[in-house]
């Protein structure tokens, strides 16, 4: 017998006799004492049994609020431009008219750095560069707000981390070798195999740019840099990108310790069987940790808490409006704050009603996954209808397969890391 249990997020295993006195006397849990207090106390110990009066669902919320308070790291993504260089067909961004960050916003969002170092609260500093694609304003500007908050880090003694979403066509040599000795990781899309990708993801001067960004991956692994490749896949391109593995196995120079695979279906692809694609999901991560590749399983069944839920989290747009939640359209309307010309964020009421309803309604708290799920991130509650229902409509049998699913996943995992076949 496998037990789950979704508040501390772990399997328990029992041979049949002690799955037999559970099954027996799980309702009469005093009995499960006398017989067998050994099996009594671990099952207090791993949650499966609670005491009387305990409330998980608050003791879980209150646990979460300290952990926040506590934290001592803060993360600020900057959008440095809107502008790309390409024009998916999936992005929700429009790329027409969009200026670059001035010289007043760069000097604001210096100063707001600096501000957030001279608290002396925190530990870690975690800087990401969005958009658009930021590497088209790293000379004028992604560039300074690095060396700045490089100095202030050291200043402070606090640990710098820099991160980009890019496509990566722009990453060169040139600008790799500005950032060595840094600790900067990447994050890059490809949409398919070479003839696949290349009908998704060219320039706006019609140019190709599979076997670019593959080499630029390949460069920034061997410079040392951590890398991130996310397939970006739909129903109909998915069964192209094991043609991507073979294409990675061909080149040479890669440091596979600082490359990773990630599979994510484009939002607005709702084609196909979902049971049969997640099925060939997994056959092709299967082939590239095969191949010896590190891969992001895509179906772990549990829902981190996003960036967009925390409060040490702010996202800097180009023109000094803040928002948390990188995955939408950055209009003025939705924006939930601005920066200050000192470096001073000034949230607004949007903000405040995300911090509110980011923990779900009173469905969700009752529910079996709610420490796994919790009704989604808090933009999806956001933009929901407010009802006493499920966020995101399971039902009892969904519920089910997810609990299943998860036990399962954390049982395969410890097999696999412990070479059980």
């Amino acid at each position: 017998m496998v037990i789950y249990n979704a508040m501390s997020d772990e399997i328990v295993t029992l041979n049949p006799q002690l799955a037999e006195i559970y099954e027996q006397w799980r309702n009469t849990p005093e009995n499960i004492q006398d017989l067998h207090p050994e099996l009594f106390s671990y099952l207090i110990k791993k949650g499966v049994l609670v005491e009387d009066g305990i409330d998980e669902v608050n003791d879980y919320i209150i646990a979460k609020e300290n952990e926040e308070k506590e934290m001592k790291e803060f993360a600020v993504t900057i959008n440095p431009t809107l502008a790309c260089n390409m024009k998916c067909w999936y992005c929700y961004e429009t790329h027409k008219n969009m200026p670059a960050m001035n010289v007043n916003v760069k000097q604001a969002v210096i100063a707001c750095i600096r501000k957030i170092s001279d608290s002396r609260t925190i530990e870690k500093f975690n800087l990401s560069f969005f958009g658009g694609e930021p590497l088209l304003c790293f000379d004028k500007i992604v560039k300074d707000i690095i060396e700045e908050a490089v100095n202030v880090c050291n200043e402070h003694g606090i640990a710098l981390f820099i991160h980009f979403t890019t496509n990566a066509y722009l990453l060169t040599e040139r600008i790799l070798k500005q950032m060595d000795g840094l600790n900067v990781s990447f994050q890059i899309t490809i949409d398919g195999n070479e003839n696949v990708h290349n009908t998704v993801r060219r320039t706006k001067n019609n140019e190709t740019t599979y076997s670019t960004i593959i080499e630029h991956i390949r460069l920034a692994s061997s410079m040392g840099f951590s890398v991130s490749v996310r397939f970006n896949y739909t129903a109909k391109s998915l069964p192209s990108f094991i043609d991507v593995l073979y294409d990675f196995q061909n080149l040479s120079n890669f440091n596979r310790d600082k490359v990773n695979f990630t599979f994510q279906r484009v939002w607005q692809d709702n084609e196909g069987n979902a049971k049969q694609i997640e099925e060939k999901v997994a056959d092709i991560e299967c082939a590239f940790e095969k191949a010896g590749w590190a891969v992001n399983p895509s179906q772990n069944y549990v829902v981190p808490y996003c960036y967009a839920d925390k409060r040490n989290s702010i996202v800097i747009n180009y023109n000094g409006d803040l928002y948390k939640c990188t995955a939408r359209d950055f209009n003025t309307k939705s924006r939930e704050g601005i920066l200050t010309q000192d470096g001073n964020v000034v949230w607004n009421a949007k903000h405040e009603k995300r911090m509110a309803i980011k923990y779900g309604n009173d469905f969700c708290r009752q529910c079996r996954i709610y420490p796994i799920c919790h009704g989604g991130c808090s933009q999806m509650k956001i933009e929901g209808v407010d009802t006493d229902s499920c966020p995101k409509g399971y039902d009892d049998e969904r519920i089910q397969s997810i609990i299943k699913g998860r036990a399962l996943f954390i049982l395969g995992q410890y097999k696999k890391n412990n070479g059980i076949q």
